[in-house]
């Protein structure tokens, strides 16, 4: 196999790297590794066939703009399981795609029988969370998150759910057994319980404010071992038994942010140019 041609992945915990050169015949590894990923994320099949269409629409684009350059240029791929779904980000010179500038598909033109060009793009700005475009000299990085958002995927929205405490329960710090615990207390029933490990690290950050998702990561970086399912286990537990409330929070388009890095020589320069002003006015 020529040198550019080499691929190279690497599974490492929950985050993939893969390698290829920007053309068509991947597109295959490319698929498996958005899939496989997807599945390890615990996304639900449906969300899965999202995250392929993504993998496929970006992965076609970057190969179409290498192929008008004549070039077999890298894209770097890396997927990463992310608390509430998976994250794709794609790094390459050879992007042309801007979120911010892709126009709304219409569906009139598809309704007077005119060409459909800018579906796939357009249902990547509709299916994706958040989206991160970053440059850095030549070289483009899109990130796109993909969340478990729909109930019929099989999950729960955690992105966009918000738990309270019960009216009426209570959760107080306290020592126990020479450990800072939680006491929770319930008026209704004037009953109290010592909560313990992962419900301790849980129930402590339900404030009535913060996501399902945002507790579920703080908890896993205090307890790793316990793993996502473990949390996500806990939270259904806390719901069916009324222990939390919870209420949604709307849907969000795609919200897209555009970062540009300056390169340091560039930086350098400028400053330069900045001093060398600054000299003459005086």
């Amino acid at each position: 196999m020529p040198q550019d041609e080499k691929c190279s992945n690497s599974l490492t915990g929950d985050r993939v790297r893969l390698s290829v050169p920007g053309t068509r015949v991947y597109l295959p590894l490319v698929l498996a590794a958005a899939e496989q990923t997807a599945a390890l994320a615990g996304l639900g099949e449906h969300a899965q066939g999202r995250a392929r269409l993504i993998a496929e629409e970006i992965f076609l684009h970057i190969a179409a703009q290498c192929d008008r350059a004549a070039l077999r240029e890298p894209c770097r791929l890396e997927l990463s399981v992310e608390p509430d779904g998976m994250e794709l980000c794609f790094s390459t010179s050879h992007l042309a795609y801007d979120p911010t500038r892709e126009p709304d598909y219409s569906l009139d033109a598809i309704l007077e029988g005119r060409e459909d060009d800018g579906l796939g793009l357009h249902l990547v700005k509709a299916y994706a969370q958040r989206i991160t475009l970053t440059q850095k000299g030549s070289e483009r990085r899109l990130c796109l998150l993909l969340t478990n958002q729909m109930t019929h995927a099989g999950a729960r929205p955690w992105a966009r759910l918000v738990p309270s405490l019960r009216p009426g329960l209570s959760l107080t710090p306290i020592q126990h057994e020479g450990r800072l615990q939680h006491r929770l207390d319930d008026a209704a029933t004037g009953k109290s319980y010592i909560v313990r490990a992962l419900a301790h690290q849980v129930l402590s950050l339900v404030d009535g404010r913060t996501s399902f998702a945002a507790i579920m990561a703080a908890a896993l970086k205090v307890m790793p071992e316990k793993g996502r399912h473990a949390v996500e286990e806990l939270f259904q537990v806390l719901i069916g038994r009324g222990l939390v409330e919870t209420r949604e929070l709307p849907r969000p388009s795609a919200e897209v942010e555009v970062r540009t890095q300056i390169e340091p020589g560039a930086a350098r320069a400028m400053q330069s140019y900045q001093k060398l002003m600054e000299s003459k006015k005086e």
